[in-house]
């Protein structure tokens, strides 16, 4: 049976996170419909994820894949899926994978990219993809926090209450903050996340560079594993999964992908 990788961008605000459920509307809900049909399925057709992204979170470079047995081509999935889902949903690149192929456990690393509209007043284009934090933001003091949290460490501080990771442990390669005008930028990358794991990151980073606590309490709150050491909880909305990285299953030839000069018009 083919395997077959997606990379999918979407807009998670109408979606209740990525993971299907069995009444609210999720983005693998919406693909698994959308495969079944294609391939005329008489039970849904698995769709797998790279990544679990919470309720309300966004993905430019979300990556799935499934297996199938069917004479459809890599053009059939591609304008299929996106013919078959809403508009914020949209299915960017198709191609086929190794039958070894996992988009959750071949995944090598992820780059997920916080944005915090640091300015007093929301901005009409910007309220569903980014956190407004209307307090100034010490951005050296952020910085400082954040070299706090790159490397190994246990990040059971950094979770959520009903996190269910048998291990806390994780890496974290690159945590870097930025700010281009009144935007503010977290960028974190790491082998892997726990549950809620970047929105703490960066609610303690905020809270930090809005003076509420101190540098040092970020270190405390690693190497403790305290949660009520860390800040709290950004918002969903100003999430969003970058990159999924696949060190020996990389992107190959000139597969169905969006702006593609072969992409069908018509």
């Amino acid at each position: 049976m083919p395997t077959i990788r997606l990379q999918i961008a979407y807009h998670g605000a109408a979606y209740c996170g990525w993971q299907i459920q069995p009444r609210d509307r999720t983005v693998e809900g919406e693909l698994t419909r959308a495969v079944t049909k294609i391939l005329d399925a008489d039970e849904p057709v698995k769709v797998q994820g790279a990544s679990r992204t919470d309720s309300g979170v966004h993905a430019l470079g979300q990556v799935a894949h499934f297996r199938h047995h069917s004479g459809r081509s890599l053009w059939d999935f591609a304008r299929g899926l996106n013919a078959l889902t809403a508009d914020d949903i949209c299915v960017v690149r198709v191609e086929e994978a190794p039958d070894e192929f996992h988009a959750r456990h071949s995944a090598r690393g992820k780059i997920y990219r916080y944005r915090i509209w640091n300015h007093r007043f929301v901005h009409p284009f910007l309220r569903e993809q980014s956190w407004q934090v209307g307090q100034s933001l010490d951005l050296q003091a952020m910085r400082e926090g954040a070299a706090l949290l790159v490397g190994e460490h246990d990040f059971r501080g950094f979770r959520a209450a009903d996190c269910e990771s048998e291990t806390t442990v994780r890496r974290m390669d690159r945590v870097e903050v930025s700010r281009s005008g009144a935007m503010v930028e977290v960028v974190v990358q790491g082998e892997a996340f726990l549950k809620y794991m970047v929105r703490v990151m960066v609610g303690t980073l905020v809270d930090v560079g809005a003076g509420r606590i101190p540098v040092g309490q970020v270190g405390e709150a690693v190497g403790s594993g305290d949660r009520q050491q860390a800040g709290q909880t950004a918002p969903a909305r100003g999430l969003t999964l970058e990159e999924v990285f696949y060190p020996g299953f990389p992107w190959v030839g000139e597969a169905p992908r969006l702006g593609a000069p072969t992409l069908p018009v018509g």
